[in-house]
């Protein structure tokens, strides 16, 4: 695991704040904000590399 400082502009607190109200916990809502973040990346990424033909594998992006 790898852990990583956010520093977080006071104008956007409240703004952050909103719309992790429904999650377990600020730092959650981050956290998944990240990985998802992190994913889409990877998968740019990869098709910047060769296009890749996933047809009938099921695998969407």
């Amino acid at each position: 695991m790898t852990a990583i400082t956010l520093r977080i502009p006071d104008a956007m607190d409240k703004q952050l704040r909103d719309a992790a109200a429904e999650a377990s916990s600020l730092n959650d809502y981050i956290l998944k904000a990240v990985r998802r973040q992190m994913t889409l990346d990877a998968g740019r990424k990869l098709s910047a590399i060769q296009p890749l033909d996933l047809a009938g594998e099921g695998d969407a992006l």
